[in-house]
């Protein structure tokens, strides 16, 4: 596995920005997470840049803002770490074709209203979209907040999956929706890689 802190190494397969957040926690299918890639605020602000939810500029602004006041940056990785739980809560059930449970969606409405108390609404591309120009610690995890909202409410939402050999999430766009792997250049070679160790195994 790729050093945890490499965020420009982390590929980004879900199709949703609150999926691939939800898997910047890795491990395998049904066991226990190996790796982190979320320790800190840094980390947390690095991501939000690698998936395209804030700029350059308003990284750099709130990474200096953080220096000087540790203690907000710190509670707003925090409350990033509880988005993150209630979104594999959430999203992990209904994946496996169980009911969200109630406490992990309560929890994202949390999130979604708070982010939502820093939004704007702005013309993009003939419609409306909600944006964010506050400069708020917890600006990272805002769009993710909001994102998990609308694919809970979305029709995309029937095409949600969780691997098949990891704990990672994704939407499923094949045409026969026969998609089984966050990747095949990951998870689905080394599945092949067993099958193929195992068939060869004498019986």
């Amino acid at each position: 596995m790729e050093h945890p802190r490499d965020l420009s190494r982390l590929e980004l397969l879900a199709g949703d920005p609150a999926l691939d957040f939800a898997n910047t926690l890795e491990g395998p299918r049904g066991g226990r997470s190996l790796v982190d890639w979320l320790p800190d605020y840094d980390a947390l602000l690095s991501w939000s840049g690698h998936a395209g939810l804030l700029d350059g500029e308003a990284a750099e602004e709130l990474r200096s803002l953080a220096g000087r006041r540790p203690s907000a940056a710190a509670a707003a990785h925090r409350d990033a770490v509880r988005l993150r739980a209630a979104l594999r809560d959430s999203f992990g059930a209904l994946a496996a074709g169980d009911r969200a449970p109630q406490a992990a969606l309560a929890a994202l409405l949390r999130a979604q209203r708070a982010a939502v108390a820093h939004a704007e609404l702005a013309p993009a591309s003939g419609r409306y979209a909600v944006t964010w120009t506050s400069s708020g610690l917890g600006r990272p995890w805002w769009p993710v907040a909001q994102a998990a909202i609308d694919l809970l409410r979305s029709d995309r939402l029937p095409r949600l999956k969780g691997c098949a050999r990891c704990s990672w999430l994704f939407l499923d766009q094949t045409k026969n929706r026969s998609r089984r792997w966050c990747s095949m250049a990951d998870c689905g070679t080394a599945e092949k890689l067993r099958r193929r160790a195992a068939a060869r195994v004498p019986q």
